[in-house]
């Protein structure tokens, strides 16, 4: 099924001219959780969002699915036990996009140079198994540190008396956000991005019945009636509120958190396994994470209070991050100058008002308001519960329309329904890779990557290149990425910009070399959407500006 320009079309005619159940304010994770665990129930569904999908913390993360080894500290059990147990959801209905990966914390005879006594280490980790039960990946164990060099041989042998290793996920965070809301679509949710919130709309006694929309791309407003709205805004939920209730000074507050993260190159800083870095001064660490064929490094966690449109990621706190590391993998010595892209990300915090607590300290679960006019918020958490965060969300819906209209709804299924392209078993890529390449005479990298990146929607994509060759060419020399992906993003994930196939539905932009493509993926978007020269020239001058902001050090 398409889910394209027409469908985004169509999905706003139905949001002007018929009732809904539910409507969804954002397109991240959680908006599109919201949207499929809705729309399977047999609720009529929308989801606007007033930027592209995924376009704020939802792309920003450290692309982990993980139940929260540090949370232990702070005797979140059951927060741990339920992140482990959605990890285990994940790896099941999204296995192209979530795959086990092995963690290892260095251990040193130094005692500072440690995290924490080793002994407290191996047993948060022993906890950490016995949390996961049935679920857990595999158990963790201690390696030697003959072993922990071989994992990391950059790492600062001196004093090193080996490693603990456990398992936690990776995944590809705004390719999972637009597979879920695919599968949404495809169950009948109307969706459209670029359609931002101006206002609500109230009945007679005061309660919501829907909202004030406008769409950003054609400047035109209009209504949308509903009976139960939801507010999946994230670092945005208070402004959202603001809009239809006024707000008290109650004792949870919104506290956004930043965090920042560094991309450098696997040959500057060599690790085959992900790694946890004690940050300096600080009683955290920083994740050292290979991914997409190049280094994840991250993230810092700092109050934050400036536009929560345009965070971004400064020299000093890459310094900051690179003194640690460079501690650690002395051999080494990165400097900002290694650095191919970082970015900033905004954590949706609930906090009691306490502001001498630490950001770090602040718990991740996600908290769900409703105020009395009706509005559902939600905010905290994190990635990987975005599904049991959801499935509550919509049950506070569903008792809503009980209540006001007497409507009902069927139990939750999204731990059955397979996201995306999912349909495929993480033992069979290799060989469906190797098929692949041969038969359609493609590098063997290009067949693992459309695998990882679109499950059993590959064959989609194969389709493309066999219509028109020259989408089989790299969109860069040495890259997975192929043209076909830029016309797939378009008629099938409602890519509208430039940087909504460079940024989220590939990760292009986030790996440094979007400017050396931009003009082939600009000149493949104007034939899929008929942009003249006037239209293409702008939305390269937009891509330019916010590729510089968001994704260099300033």
């Amino acid at each position: 099924m398409n889910f394209s320009w027409q469908t985004r079309k169509e999905s706003l005619r139905q949001m002007k001219t018929e009732t809904f159940d539910v409507l969804i304010i954002g397109g991240g994770i959680t908006g599109a959780g919201l949207a499929l665990d809705a729309v399977t129930r047999g609720l009529k569904t929308a989801l606007i969002e007033k930027r592209d999908f995924a376009a704020g913390t939802s792309s920003r993360s450290t692309k982990l699915i993980h139940g929260g080894l540090r949370y232990l500290e702070h005797y979140d059990f059951a927060l741990v036990r339920e992140g482990l147990r959605e990890r285990a959801e994940l790896l099941k209905i999204a296995p192209h996009l979530v795959e086990p990966f092995p963690f290892v914390i260095p251990i040193y005879q130094d005692s500072r140079r440690n995290y924490d006594h080793p002994l407290l280490v191996r047993a948060g980790l022993f906890l950490y198994d016995l949390l996961a039960g049935k679920y857990n990946i595999q158990r963790h164990r201690r390696v030697s540190r003959e072993e922990a060099l071989e994992l990391a041989p950059q790492l600062d042998p001196r004093g090193l008396k080996g490693a603990l290793v456990y398992y936690d996920g990776r995944t590809n965070d705004s390719r999972l956000v637009i597979e879920v809301l695919k599968s949404a679509n495809a169950h009948g949710a109307a969706i459209a991005n670029y359609v931002c919130l101006s206002g609500f709309r109230k009945d007679a006694q005061g309660q919501i019945a829907g909202a004030h929309l406008h769409d950003e791309l054609t400047d035109e407003a209009f209504d949308v009636t509903a009976h139960s709205v939801i507010n999946a805004t994230g670092v945005w939920m208070n402004e959202v509120r603001s809009l239809s209730t006024s707000l008290s000074d109650d004792d949870k507050q919104l506290r956004p958190s930043k965090g920042i993260h560094l991309i450098v190159s696997a040959e500057r800083l060599q690790v085959t396994t992900a790694w946890l870095i004690p940050a300096i001064g600080e009683k955290r660490f920083y994740f050292v994470v290979p991914w997409e064929g190049y280094v994840n490094i991250g993230t810092t966690d700092t109050d934050y209070q400036g536009s929560k449109d345009t965070p971004g990621a400064f020299e000093s706190e890459a310094k900051q991050i690179l003194q640690a590391i460079n501690a650690y993998f002395p051999t080494a010595q990165l400097e900002l100058s290694d650095v191919i892209s970082a970015w900033a990300g905004l954590r949706p915090l609930i906090s009691s008002g306490n502001t001498n607590q630490s950001t770090t300290a602040v718990s991740r679960k996600e908290e769900i308001f409703a105020d009395e006019d009706g509005l559902i918020s939600l905010a905290g958490g994190k990635l990987t519960t975005y599904r049991l965060m959801a499935e509550r969300g919509v049950d506070l819906a569903v008792e809503q329309l009980r209540q006001r209209f007497g409507k009902t709804a069927n139990p939750s299924r999204t731990t059955e329904l397979v996201v995306g392209g999912g349909l495929i078993k993480p033992r069979e890529i290799e060989d469906i890779a190797q098929q692949i390449a041969q038969s359609e005479h493609l590098p063997l990298a290009t067949a693992l990557h459309l695998l990882h990146s679109y499950g059993t929607d590959y064959e989609r994509l194969l389709d493309l290149m066999r219509e028109d060759e020259s989408l089989r060419e790299p969109l860069l020399p040495s890259s997975p990425n192929v043209a076909a992906e830029v016309v797939y993003a378009v008629r099938y994930e409602l890519a509208m910009t430039i940087a909504d196939v460079l940024t989220r539905r590939t990760r292009i932009a986030m790996l440094g070399s979007a400017m050396d493509c931009v003009h082939n993926v600009a000149a493949l978007m104007a034939r899929e959407l008929g942009w003249d020269a006037q239209q293409r020239s702008q939305q390269l001058a937009n891509f330019s500006a916010e590729y510089q902001h968001e994704y260099k050090l300033s």
